[in-house]
């Protein structure tokens, strides 16, 4: 029984999600009775082409070849250099001091400038 009053309780949300599978072989029937309908005659739909793929298959192998080169190369030295730094900074604070970072904030804009310079 309740009771009225002056707030309405909140009530639990509900979270529902229909999830979406994909099947590979039950994409791959589709297609070849649309295409032996579009080749007979027997659908009045667009006519799909015979050199036709399934749109996931092999797009992510296709991606990862744009993705390896120079670029993924550069990414990792920027890692490997960043991540050096940091173990060199935590390194100099541990045997220098506090001296180590005023060093570091020294070298940035003569980094910079040199950068900028070319």
């Amino acid at each position: 029984m309740n009771l009225p009053g002056l707030f309405k309780k909140a009530r639990y949300q509900r979270f529902h999600i229909e999830p979406r599978y994909y099947d590979p072989i039950k994409e791959d029937i589709e297609n070849r009775t649309a295409r032996i309908k579009a080749e007979m005659g027997l659908s009045d739909t667009e006519t799909i082409d015979p050199g036709y793929k399934s749109k996931i298959e092999g797009s992510f192998r296709k991606n990862m070849k744009h993705a390896t080169g120079s670029g993924v190369d550069q990414t990792v030295m920027l890692r490997l250099l960043i991540m050096v730094i940091l173990v060199m900074m935590i390194a100099g604070y541990v045997y220098v001091g506090i001296e180590i970072f005023y060093l570091v904030l020294l070298t940035i804009p003569f980094y910079l400038w040199r950068r900028f310079k070319r």
